[in-house]
């Protein structure tokens, strides 16, 4: 028994098998709690959400069952139609892309623990889908128009609670146009902390810096100067001093989006979508698709480039983002931005 034993693990050997080899959900839950463990440690945490998602969603349902020396072309390729009838359409690019990093993560995870030999050659999923279709966002004069009618807007309300959500989305709104801050977890995770003054030591201009977390790891950006009256305005409402200077020496844990109480609401979405059906803004005429707080980062990147006074890398950095991401988006604006050189 002992040399058959022997002469079935040598014969593996040479095939480049492995040893031990487990079901593909079995391996997917171990590689989900080492995404998990990364979150914790603050690497790439929106990313790996992102994996997690589309690894119990998808990838989990339909290869849970298969050994993953199992896993052939056809049985890819099976999965890929698959999952097009699940969600009812065509992915586009980005998320057949997230889609076939979460699967190579679950592979290599594999390799790493030896439940797999990188010799044998699993297909990878296809990340070629349907090209995305542009965002919607707001043109110089729309925002010039959104902003001046938020002002009023911010005024009103029947409510005292209604009163200050108008005022906390004003100062959300404008926050997000002034850094380029991405809405929900990213800024909603803002303290008073976070928050500081950068000198530069040549000229002494003072900066208001942020430290931000999110959807590709934790890094500072730097507010617009007109922007430090919306984080007056909230240090004020809050009670956090009676100017920013000593809301940032006091380097609270307490939210900046908050209302009067330091409660931080859940989400600003449904708010600024109330502002945009109220303001007659609600649809983009160029996209035809509704608009949401995410034009505010778009409308950001895209004022940044036709100003003329950020490059790629600069405005890539900013805003947590690659500058593969930013061409892909923004491409059509770079010759706008060098027409004093091409002109």
């Amino acid at each position: 028994m002992a040399g058959e034993i022997y002469d079935r693990a040598r014969f593996r050997e040479l095939e480049g098998l492995p040893q031990q080899t487990k079901r593909f959900d079995a391996i997917a839950n171990l590689c989900i709690q080492a995404l998990e463990r990364e979150i914790e440690q603050g690497i790439r945490p929106q990313t790996n959400r992102d994996y997690i998602r589309a690894i119990n969603s998808y990838l989990k349902p339909y290869f849970g069952k298969f050994m993953l020396v199992n896993i052939t072309v056809d049985r890819v390729r099976h999965y890929e139609q698959w999952r097009n009838e699940k969600m009812g359409r065509v992915p586009i690019s980005s998320t057949l892309a997230n889609h076939a990093s979460a699967f190579s993560r679950v592979i290599d995870f594999a390799i790493e623990q030896g439940w797999l030999s990188d010799r044998v050659a699993i297909p990878r999923l296809n990340r070629k889908g349907r090209k995305g279709s542009a965002r919607p966002g707001f043109s110089r004069e729309e925002l010039a128009k959104l902003l001046a009618f938020l002002a009023e807007w911010s005024q009103g309300g029947e409510r005292k609670n209604h009163r200050e959500m108008r005022l906390l989305l004003r100062d959300y709104v404008e926050a997000l146009l002034g850094t380029g801050c991405r809405s929900g977890r990213e800024s909603m995770a803002m303290q008073w902390r976070h928050l500081e003054w950068h000198v530069d030591s040549k000229t002494g201009q003072r900066y208001l810096r942020i430290w931000v977390s999110g959807k590709t790891g934790s890094r500072w950006l730097i507010a617009k100067h007109w922007a430090i009256a919306v984080f007056e305005r909230l240090a004020l409402r809050q009670g956090m001093g009676e100017n920013l200077d000593q809301a940032i020496s006091a380097g609270s844990e307490a939210w900046v989006f908050a209302i009067s109480t330091g409660v931080r609401p859940t989400s600003l979405h449904t708010s600024f979508e109330l502002l945009l059906k109220d303001a007659g803004m609600r649809v983009d005429p160029i996209t035809g698709k509704n608009r949401s707080l995410y034009s505010l980062r778009h409308s950001y990147a895209t004022m940044s480039l036709l100003d003329g006074h950020l490059d790629m890398h600069t405005l890539a950095r900013q805003m947590g983002t690659s500058i593969g991401m930013l061409e892909q988006h923004y491409s059509k604006m770079t010759a706008t931005m060098a027409a004093d050189r091409l002109a």
